[in-house]
Formats: C-alpha cells, sequence, structure tokens
C-alpha cells in the first residue's frame, strides 16, 4: 500500500493519512470458522498416525 503525502509533511497529514488508511481496514475474523469441521477426531491420535506413517 502506497500512502502519498504531500510537501511539507507534518505530524498532523501523516496522522489524518494513518487515520484515513485504518477506517478503510476492516478487521478479519476467524471466529465465525472455529468448531465447523467435526471429525470426530482426537487431535493427539490423529498427529500420531500422521507422524507414523513416514517412519
Amino acid at each position: 500500500m502506497i500512502i502519498e503525502i504531500q510537501q511539507p509533511v507534518t505530524k498532523e497529514k501523516v496522522q489524518e493519512a494513518i487515520k484515513k488508511v485504518s477506517e478503510g481496514a476492516a478487521k478479519k475474523s476467524l471466529r465465525k470458522h472455529f468448531g465447523k469441521l467435526q471429525r470426530g477426531l482426537d487431535g493427539v491420535d490423529y498427529q500420531t498416525k500422521i507422524r507414523n506413517e513416514f517412519i
């Protein structure tokens, strides 16, 4: 991303540019995806099984 600030650069112009960029960017959350995969597997057993396949 490029932020262009016209000369002379002042503290107020920089803060205004940062504020403008931060308002446009929305926070994205992965919370809606938690718990969606229902596999019925125990995590430790699954890891043990997968790691033993390479030996």
